[in-house]
């Protein structure tokens, strides 16, 4: 039997805290504030007076806030706060038709014919950590899976989408990151209430101190690729030959580090952290773990994973679904109502907050039977048909979907499979990590696992 994997230090509060139990709650973890309601109904507002915040977990509504009547529903100045001092004017906050240009330069990479020459890039950035491993010898050891799976897919789309970004440059943009992310719970709540953005709290130097050494480091690497006059065809290339079509002038060079940010950011955290909490799954769901290595023998043997073996494996792709079913990476969404508007039977005002919690979206007592159980046969193709789209969204929805998300698809299960050719992922017994929302959903204290290579 699958274990079921709440993690038993989150437990939802029965009723709506206090606005000080709240916060105080809410920054050492935001998913620790939320309500038990939330996972049973489908719009609950937090405020007395005036709804400070509503949770919105049904799926049609959610279609509506997102597709529907988006422009109902934009994307808030939360978003830019907390992510601009690091990602600029990239995809993830620019709004329009700035926007719509760099979502439309950005997608050649992305179309399935190029994500596919990628896979041996992918399979090979696993098979240098496998070689890692193995330097232990044949002994299991124990490891911190989501700092190696972070190096992984960190060396993937150094490889590939953005080709060229050597190893001291990569970790420091890994190490910068992490600086940054650590506190942003501070500067989340302090938007949520509104205090201007020089409000002092704890972590606020470091967050700047990261910001500014993460955006030297970018702004370096988009100079050098200027001066590089080597033809490339990775995005960097892109973006430096880029015309605005409205001028015909190039692309700021600004603008080129924003989203050089964006996907070394973006591009990589979240399939680490998908990569993370599925071995995390696998090591204590060995049955899943064996009929993986079994499925991934039967296709592919002890070759490198291949381009055309990637919808062979079935079974490692329900794995990798139901594992961000119940920890999505990016476990919130949130955006603002542009003026009053009725959701669910409640009437919310101009300026509320509208936050979509796909964590509990995912496990949410209304869409799910027993939804805190690992079964990947959610996924098998005839029940996953009847979920509305907007009940499974590891990668969003709408308009602003991840432009990564068939990549990240792509590269988890490359990984995923050359990891289980060559190695078993055992639980030590004693660590339960608790998923904290930094953005992206990360195991607290780490993901400390047994590697027994093979």
């Amino acid at each position: 039997m699958a274990p079921a994997l709440y993690p038993p230090t989150i437990v939802p509060p029965a009723r709506p805290l206090p606005l000080l139990s709240f916060l105080r709650r809410f920054i050492r973890n935001p998913l620790r504030a939320i309500p038990q309601s939330v996972y049973e109904e489908p719009v609950v507002t937090y405020g007395k007076k005036r709804p400070l915040l509503a949770w919105v977990t049904d799926p049609a509504l959610i279609e509506t806030i997102l597709v529907k009547n988006s422009e109902q529903f934009p994307k808030t100045s939360l978003d830019r706060r907390v992510l601009t001092p690091i990602v600029g004017n990239g995809l993830l906050t620019t709004e329009g038709d700035s926007w719509r240009w760099q979502r439309k330069l950005a997608s050649p990479p992305f179309r399935h014919t190029e994500l596919l020459s990628y896979v041996p890039a992918m399979a090979e950035a696993a098979v240098e950590r496998v070689r890692q491993w193995r330097d232990h010898g044949r002994a299991p050891f124990a490891t911190d899976i989501e700092a190696a799976m972070t190096d992984v897919t960190f060396n993937v789309v150094a490889r590939t989408i953005l080709a060229g970004v050597r190893t001291a440059e990569g970790d420091a943009i890994k190490r910068t990151s992490r600086a940054y992310l650590d506190p942003i719970s501070w500067e989340v709540a302090a938007s949520m209430l509104r205090y201007p953005e020089t409000y002092w709290h704890p972590g606020k130097a470091r967050m700047r101190r990261s910001a500014t050494e993460l955006r030297s480091i970018m702004r370096a690497l988009v100079a050098e690729r200027r001066r590089d006059t080597s033809p490339g065809n990775d995005l960097i290339a892109r973006m430096l030959a880029a015309k605005d079509p409205e001028t015909g002038e190039p692309m700021p060079e600004e603008m080129i580090a924003d989203n050089l940010a964006t996907f070394l950011f973006a591009g990589h955290e979240t399939t680490a952290k998908a990569l993370t909490w599925t071995l995390y799954i696998l090591s204590r769901a060995p049955d899943w773990q064996d009929r993986l290595r079994s499925e991934i023998s039967s296709v592919i043997g002890d070759r490198p994973i291949t381009s055309d073996a990637i919808g062979k494996l079935p079974t490692v792709s329900r794995v990798l679904k139901e594992a961000m079913r119940l920890y999505p990476p990016a476990p919130v969404m949130t955006r603002i109502t542009t003026g009053e508007v009725s959701l669910g039977g409640k009437t919310l005002p101009k300026s509320t907050l509208i936050v979509l919690p796909i964590f509990i979206i995912h496990r949410h007592r209304a869409l799910w039977d027993d939804p805190n159980r690992f079964d990947p046969d959610r996924f098998l193709p005839e029940r996953e048909a009847r979920y509305p789209r907007t009940q499974f969204m590891p990668f969003g929805y709408g308009q602003r979907i991840c432009i990564g998300s068939s990549f990240a698809m792509l590269e988890a299960t490359a990984i995923l499979a050359t990891l289980l050719q060559n190695a078993r992922f055992e639980w030590d017994g004693k660590h339960v990590p608790e998923p904290v929302s930094r953005v992206t959903l990360r195991p607290k204290g780490g993901m400390p696992l047994i590697v027994r290579p093979l």
